[in-house]
């Protein structure tokens, strides 16, 4: 017969059973899925926020072009521009010109509207835009 002290060795010295090795599985597996799902969302936001960046960057370019221009050549702008550093044509750029101020019947002073479109990678449209004001000659003849 086998004395009570060595079958309490035994049992002391066992694994752990197959159904607590799957439960630790499945719970690490629960933990690691989560965790590769919320760095996939981390990284489509943070390319959000670069294109949003990005969009920024090519309205400022735009409207210092615009700012360049004398007041017929701002009269002569086509509605649609397009940023020559895109090479995979993802901004789409609309210029909107609209009367913000008259003397006489002549308008002085245009508002310049620019709005940068793009498509994120959940195939949303997303929109950026900029505002100024533009006078006929100058600031100074506005003023003066």
């Amino acid at each position: 017969e086998v004395p009570v002290t060595l079958i309490r060795l035994n049992r002391s010295k066992s694994a752990f059973t197959v159904l607590e090795a799957m439960t630790a599985s499945v719970i690490l597996g629960l933990v690691l899925g989560s965790v590769v799902a919320v760095a996939s969302q981390c990284l489509r936001y943070l390319t959000d926020i670069r294109r949003t960046a990005r969009s920024s960057q090519i309205l400022q370019q735009e409207m210092e072009t615009v700012r360049l221009l004398n007041w017929s050549q701002l009269g002569a702008l086509t509605n649609a521009f397009t940023d020559p550093n895109d090479s995979s044509h993802m901004y789409t750029g609309k210029i909107t010109q609209t009367a913000y101020d008259s003397y006489n019947g002549t308008t002085t002073v245009l508002k310049v509207t620019l709005t940068v479109t793009w498509t994120n990678q959940a195939h949303k449209v997303l929109t950026n835009s900029l505002m100024s004001l533009v006078s006929n000659g100058g600031l100074n003849k506005y003023i003066f």
